[in-house]
C-alpha cells in the first residue's frame, strides 16, 4: 500500500485478476479497430503465401497497403496505451475496473515514463508472459513493466458518501 503523507490516503495495489480484466476490456476495444484493418492485412498475407491468386496484380498495389496497415496498427496500440496512461493514468479498461497507473509519489506518469512502461509490456510478454504473471506474486503487485518504468497500479479510492439524515426533525416553536 502507498500512503500519501499530506492527506493520509492509503492506496491499495491492484491485483492480478483486476488488472487482467482491465486488459481484456482494452483488448476488446482495440479488436474493433483491428477488425477494420484486417481485410487489408489478409490481402497482404494471401499475396505473400499464395502469389498465384493475384496474378496480374502488382505487388506495388497490395504490399504497401499491407505494410502501412501493420504500421498503423502498431502506432494505434502504442498510442492507445501511452496516451491513456498520460492523460488520466487509465485506459478505458482500467476506468471500468477502477484502477490507475501512478508514480511512487502518487503523481501522474509522464509521456517518457508511459512509453517506457509500454516497452516494458513487450519485455513482460516475451518470456511466456511471465512479466505479467509476476504481478500475482509480487508484494507490491508490480509486473516487469511496472518495475522497469517505476510505476504502480492502484485501486482508485472511492469518495465516502454520507447517508442522508433519516432521523425525524423536531419542529421549532
Amino acid at each position: 500500500m502507498i500512503q500519501e503523507e499530506s492527506g493520509g490516503i492509503v492506496l491499495e495495489f491492484a491485483g492480478f485478476w483486476r488488472r487482467f480484466a482491465a486488459f481484456v476490456i482494452d483488448a476488446a476495444a482495440l479488436s474493433i479497430v483491428f477488425s477494420i484493418c484486417m481485410p487489408l492485412q489478409h490481402l497482404g498475407y494471401i499475396r505473400i503465401w499464395n502469389p498465384d491468386i493475384f496474378d496480374g496484380i502488382s505487388d506495388w498495389i497490395i504490399l504497401p497497403q499491407f505494410i502501412l496497415c501493420n504500421i498503423l496498427l502498431v502506432v494505434i496500440v502504442i498510442g492507445y496505451f501511452v496516451i491513456c496512461w498520460v492523460w488520466r493514468g487509465q485506459t478505458p479498461g482500467k476506468m471500468i475496473m477502477n484502477i490507475r497507473v501512478i508514480r511512487p509519489d502518487s503523481s501522474d506518469i509522464t509521456f517518457p515514463v508511459a512509453f517506457l512502461r509500454y516497452l516494458g509490456y513487450v519485455i513482460s510478454a516475451v518470456p511466456l508472459f511471465l512479466g505479467f504473471i509476476w504481478i500475482a506474486f509480487d508484494k507490491q503487485k508490480q509486473g516487469f513493466h511496472d518495475k522497469i518504468a517505476g510505476t504502480f497500479v492502484v485501486i482508485v479510492p472511492q469518495p465516502k458518501i454520507k447517508a442522508p439524515n433519516t432521523s425525524p426533525k423536531t419542529a421549532e416553536a
